[in-house]
């Protein structure tokens, strides 16, 4: 059984074999290593670790599988994956964070949803500030549990209008990069006619 971190891999064995044999947690990085565990005679089933790709590409996947829970904590910086949440929130679902937090949305962005969720909850810190990282904290725990609603931070659409934005930016550095090694090498040539 094969897949990104923290998707339930080993809760499916656990289903499958209808007792607890695997080891579970809501956190990515559960399972350490390979465990091979018999259904019958003839079917094996391996528990492996999540595998991610060797270089996420684009920062938006990764945010994505933070927000989702995919990727450590100590991968991304808590609060910069809460307020890209709290953006894609305005963007697709604003009327989830109305319903859950009951404040309105208009005019906000993801720091502002940060903010809001700080007041709302009361969370402050000494000097009476509001407790910035503990929001930010509670807004991605209820998008992790669900406790926001039903929540799609991809689809086909999205993910194919996003491939083309990417390979768009790859031909644009590729083109700047060209551009910069062809003035190199004519100021080269030029320095080397001038002696």
């Amino acid at each position: 059984i094969m897949g990104i971190p923290n998707v339930g891999k080993s809760t499916l064995m656990n289903a499958l074999l209808k007792k607890r044999v695997a080891k579970v947690g809501d956190e990515p990085a559960v399972t350490k290593v390979q465990q091979k565990l018999y259904l019958g005679k003839h079917i094996v089933l391996v528990d492996t670790p999540g595998m991610l790709w060797p270089k996420i590409a684009m920062a938006s996947d990764g945010l994505m599988l933070a927000a989702s829970h995919a990727v450590g904590t100590n991968a991304l910086i808590e609060t910069e994956i809460a307020e890209f949440l709290g953006n894609f929130m305005l963007e697709r679902y604003p009327q989830l964070l109305t319903t859950r937090y009951g404040f309105q949305t208009e005019g906000l962005d993801g720091i502002s949803v940060i903010e809001h969720v700080a007041q709302r909850r009361g969370f402050r810190v000494r000097g009476g500030e509001f407790d910035y990282e503990k929001a930010a904290h509670v807004l991605l725990h209820d998008y992790r549990t669900g406790a926001l609603g039903r929540i799609s931070l991809e689809t086909p659409e999205t993910r194919a209008a996003a491939l083309a934005r990417h390979a768009a930016e790859v031909a644009e550095k590729a083109r700047i990069a060209e551009e910069k090694a062809a003035a190199k090498a004519e100021e080269a040539a030029r320095g080397k006619r001038g002696t």
